[in-house]
């Protein structure tokens, strides 16, 4: 059985992420970092850095280990990727130590400078974790796709008795205070945040130029790496149905209620992880006019989220940015229905409804 599979999604296998901000008193170059661990094909198992630039650009440091991917799209930071380099990163320490965390590396720069950073919390109380949709995707002036990046027992970098070093070229940066001047779990914290178990998912990447033929198994699936497309008969063809991500700690799956085909329709479409992280959820619609056909998703509901504390019932509220950036994306493609050449976007009126 066959099957037309009118988009992409990917999975990144990234699997703990650390953002260390000093935007109030940047670098002459950078005004933060991003200490990423990867684990999985195609780019292999190692760290990476993203250094974020005063300019809006990023700046990408790889472990030797990590596979640089020519097409590999960084996008959804703003304006986009300046640098991408292998660097030999040393001193590397990225986990917690009886509830404690440490976060340490080091690198020379694209400029030749020097960056060290050793973060080690000293604390004895316990701090309670949430489960959050990174709003990474927030500033994206031209985005590939939707950035799903759920953290699971993502947290605040507590301040007490912790000890910081954010040294560049010799200079030491002060971490951004927390933005919120109430102490979180009845302690302070910085901005530095992270999650040691993270879940990426590039929802309907743009980067293609013809949707596929799938020739579908038995149970009228597909299997693309980790990811599985399933197919319904519906509309007189065989129509997605669900999309599943295996092999992966936490359930994840997208839902369309219909089966999305390739002829005239509306229906909803739901991105389910586990249950404690919430979910997003939106809309799509597919016309048709002659050979062309036309598709159209957006998330308008957002994500919904499940706070577990006082706190996370103030940040992730419903008007929270958590919840709402995604709202404002919107994905078109225009699919040639005689050789299934297509032509896809997406936009961020975040961006957009802001002038910029």
């Amino acid at each position: 059985m066959k099957a037309i599979l009118p988009f992409n999604v990917n999975y990144a296998p990234i699997t703990k992420l650390a953002l260390i901000n000093f935007e109030k008193k940047p670098d002459q170059v950078y005004s933060g970092l991003e200490l990423q661990y990867i684990d999985g094909d195609p780019l292999g198992k190692g760290y990476r850095v993203i250094a974020y630039r005063n300019d809006k650009y990023v700046d990408v440091y790889d472990e030797e280990t990590i596979n640089i991917e020519s097409d590999e799209r960084f996008d959804v930071t703003q304006k986009g990727l300046k640098n991408h380099v292998h660097r030999h990163i040393e001193d590397i320490c990225f986990d917690r130590i009886n509830g404690n965390l440490h976060i340490s590396f080091s690198f020379m720069d694209c400029d030749n400078r020097k960056i060290e950073v050793d973060i080690v919390e000293r604390s004895k109380k316990k701090s309670i974790p949430m489960n959050l949709l990174a709003p990474i995707g927030v500033g994206s002036e031209k985005p590939s796709y939707l950035p799903v990046f759920f953290l699971y027992d993502f947290d605040f970098l507590r301040r007490y008795k912790t000890e910081t070093k954010v040294l560049i070229d010799g200079v030491k940066m002060m971490l951004d205070p927390f933005p919120f001047p109430i102490p979180m779990n009845m302690q302070w914290r910085y901005y530095t945040r992270y999650s040691l178990d993270c879940q990426i998912l590039e929802f309907l990447s743009s980067d293609i130029k013809e949707v596929r033929t799938l020739e579908l198994n038995e149970e009228n699936k597909y299997r693309d790496g980790v990811v599985e497309y399933q197919f319904t008969q519906y509309n007189g063809e065989m129509a997605l149905s669900t999309i599943d991500i295996k092999n992966i700690t936490h359930p994840l799956r997208v839902v369309f209620h219909p089966p999305i085909s390739m002829v005239s329709q509306e229906g909803k479409f739901h991105i389910i992880p586990e249950s404690k992280m919430g979910s997003i959820n939106g809309s799509y619609q597919v016309t048709e006019d002659g050979e062309n056909i036309g598709i159209k998703v957006i998330p308008e509901q957002g994500w919904t989220s499940m706070p577990n504390s006082t706190i996370t019932k103030l940040i992730m509220s419903e008007k929270s940015v958590f919840c709402n950036w995604s709202k404002k994306y919107v994905y078109e493609q225009n699919i040639n229905r005689a050789n299934l050449s297509t032509e896809v976007k997406w936009t961020n009126h975040n961006i957009t409804l802001k002038g910029n």
